[in-house]
């Protein structure tokens, strides 16, 4: 039992762990006054959970702005979850980008549905995870 390193704690902020999403389709948004539909952008899913998700885009998002997320795929079908971009940094294919969902980070915020949806992307990711891990 060694001591934490400090680097450890910063780099690994996650509440509980991330689950692959190879066939989840997201679409963006960056919060704007002057937003419109054709504003959405692809981009392709790295990894989830109902608090959070990375995602790799072909643009950067600025840390602390908000986004909004919709979701399609397998028994999905999700639209303008809110949230918060934590990270964003330049990979091969453009930017990393993580964000935080804000249902959960303010009471004021919570909604029992989006709390509902994102627990079951999360389900169905974790059930084929953990089937395809064992097989």
């Amino acid at each position: 039992m060694g001591a934490k390193n400090q680097d450890d704690e910063i780099t690994n902020r996650r509440m509980k762990e991330r689950l692959p999403i190879p066939d989840l389709s997201i679409r963006v948004r960056q919060r704007s006054i002057f937003a419109i539909a054709s504003d959405w952008r692809a981009a392709a899913g790295v990894d989830f959970n109902r608090y959070g998700v990375a995602l790799q885009c072909n643009a950067p998002y600025k840390k602390g702005n908000r986004i909004y997320l919709s979701f399609r795929g397998p028994y999905i079908s999700l639209d303008n979850v809110a949230a918060q971009v934590v990270s964003c940094v330049r990979s091969d294919d453009g930017f990393r980008i993580g964000a935080v969902f804000l249902y959960w980070q303010d009471e004021e915020q919570y909604d029992v549905n989006i709390d509902n949806s994102l627990s079951r992307i999360e389900r169905i990711y974790h059930d084929q995870h953990y089937c395809m891990a064992s097989a």
